[in-house]
């Protein structure tokens, strides 16, 4: 994944009390995937993570030679970095926003799925060799 600080892998190492609290969240919302987890954490963070992006935008107009963007251009010093796709993706919406009504939430079901009886629907192989 590119970033503006460079290439990303997908993967993140967790310390392990990170790792249980991370973990224990995931078993108390019902989730399979550790994707489905960030994604709720980032849902539930979304009016932080745009003041954070509006405030590094706002600082690094003030200290980057291009200041009508914030972004990084090849005669900009190595002190002004560029803004990651995700603060671009919450100033865009802040902007908009600005402009519409707030939006209700959705309210949204957990489901709950047995991880092996999905695979044995997915896979018929597996559920012959099952029954066997």
């Amino acid at each position: 994944i590119k970033t503006a600080k460079g290439l990303r892998d997908r993967r993140m190492r967790l310390s392990l009390e990170v790792a249980k609290r991370f973990f224990g969240l995931q078993d108390i919302l019902g989730f399979d995937k550790a994707s489905k987890t960030v994604e709720w954490l980032l849902n539930q963070s979304k009016d932080a993570i745009k003041r954070l992006a509006i405030d590094k935008n706002y600082n690094n107009n003030n200290n980057c030679s291009d200041g009508i963007s914030g972004l990084k251009s090849a005669s900009s010093t190595s002190e002004c970095e560029g803004i990651s796709s995700l603060d671009e993706v919450a100033l865009s919406q802040e902007l908009q926003e600005r402009d519409q009504e707030p939006p209700t939430l959705p309210v949204t079901k957990r489901r709950t799925r047995n991880a092996r009886k999905s695979a044995i629907l997915l896979h018929p192989s597996i559920a012959r060799e099952s029954r066997e």
